[in-house]
C-alpha cells in the first residue's frame, strides 16, 4: 500500500473533494488537491520510500511549490462552520521530532471522517512540511 503514492493520493482526494465540494470553490478544491498529494508524498518519504540522494531537494522543493495552495486552503478552512486553531506549535519542532509528530497525524488524517477536522489536520501537516523544507533547504 505504501508504494502506489497515486492511488492513496486518489482515494484520499475523492473523499475529500466530494466532502468540500459545497464550501470550496473550483480553485480552492484544485489547491485542496495539490495538499493532499503533496502531503502523501512527504509521508512516503518520511516512511523511507523516497530513494536517492535529489529526494531531500525535491521534498523542500514541492514543499515550497505549495505554500500558494496551502494559504488558499487555510483561507477557505476559515470559512467553515466549526473551523479551529491548529495543534502544531512552531517552538517545539525540530527534525528529530517532526517524524514522529507526522506520522500519526498522518494516520489519523487519514482516518478522518469529519471534513473540518480532516482539513485541519491537512494544513497541520503541511506546516510540518514547511518546517522540515526550511530547515533542510540550501
Amino acid at each position: 500500500m505504501k508504494d502506489d503514492v497515486p492511488g492513496r493520493v486518489r482515494a484520499l482526494e475523492a473523499s475529500m473533494v466530494e466532502s468540500a465540494a459545497s464550501c470550496f470553490s473550483e480553485t480552492e478544491l484544485e489547491h485542496l488537491r495539490v495538499l493532499i498529494g503533496f502531503t502523501v508524498e512527504f509521508h512516503d518519504y518520511l516512511q523511507g520510500g523516497g530513494k536517492g540522494p535529489l529526494e531531500p531537494r525535491y521534498t523542500c522543493e514541492s514543499t515550497f511549490a505549495g505554500i500558494e495552495s496551502f494559504t488558499s486552503v487555510t483561507r477557505a478552512y476559515k470559512g467553515l462552520v466549526g473551523s479551529m486553531n491548529g495543534n502544531i506549535e512552531e517552538d517545539t519542532i525540530s527534525l528529530t521530532s517532526l517524524k514522529a509528530q507526522f506520522v500519526p497525524m498522518f494516520d489519523e488524517f487519514v482516518a478522518e471522517q469529519d471534513l473540518g477536522k480532516k482539513c485541519r489536520l491537512l494544513l497541520d501537516l503541511f506546516k510540518l512540511q514547511i518546517v522540515f523544507a526550511g530547515v533542510l533547504y540550501e
